[in-house]
């Protein structure tokens, strides 16, 4: 109860609070996604040359 009185004594509405959730689910979302996307690119970048070409190539 002590939660529900303070916010709304400091205006937070239903509205506001399910706004800054979905914004913080997408940001999470998109951080995570690129995550996943960059460090396995990154990985192979740097090691993509890791062996020399056989002799003949």
């Amino acid at each position: 109860m002590a939660t529900l009185f303070a916010s709304w004594a400091w205006g937070f509405t239903l509205n506001r609070v399910s706004l800054f959730a979905a914004a913080l689910l997408f940001g999470i979302l998109v951080s995570t996604l690129l995550t996943l996307v960059v460090i396995p690119v990154l990985y192979y970048a740097a090691n993509w040359r890791r062996f020399p070409p056989a002799p003949g190539d």
